[in-house]
């Protein structure tokens, strides 16, 4: 007799970071910092057996810089010659978005405070408006706008 065995999710509690693999640590904590406000709450130097583990034997060592942007933990994670992920839409991770409270102010500050910094033209989607920046490993940043009155994306879709 077969016997049923009925399926629970994971008990998730919250989202804990995200984790931004990145080719120069310097240049990327510069511009977190500079751009996003990143509030860097540790920097670590890695190696051992957890690395390895956790890398497939791919970095013998390494370094994470933590810090906090709109409350969310960021680790820009550095493990030497590692290649990159190709450009444009694929399967998985596409991007992280933070929510401003003006995106035609935050699009003005990008161009006047950081020029360098690769920005995309601003778009609206079913009433979210956004645009797009690049860090230094051109990894995609939406910078977004809510509608008015709303201040998370929950909010917007279980109002």
């Amino acid at each position: 007799m077969r016997q049923s065995h009925q399926s629970h999710p994971l008990a998730v509690q919250n989202l804990s970071h995200i984790c931004i693999g990145v080719s120069d640590i310097e240049a990327s904590l510069a511009f977190y910092t500079a751009v996003l406000g990143m509030d860097v709450v540790f920097d670590v130097e890695l190696a051992g057996a957890g690395l390895d583990a956790v890398t497939g034997g791919a970095a013998q060592n390494g370094r994470m810089i933590g810090g906090l942007i709109g409350g969310a933990m960021v680790e820009l994670l550095f493990l030497g010659d590692v290649s990159a992920s190709p450009a444009g839409p694929r399967i998985g991770y596409t991007n992280m978005s933070f929510r401003v409270a003006d995106l035609d102010d935050a699009y003005e500050t990008l161009r006047q405070q950081h020029p360098g910094v690769r920005t995309d033209a601003a778009v609206d989607i079913g009433g979210v408006r956004m645009f797009f920046i690049y860090d230094p490993d051109d990894t995609p940043i939406e910078i977004l706008e809510l509608p008015a009155g709303v201040h998370t994306t929950l909010e917007l879709w279980r109002p």
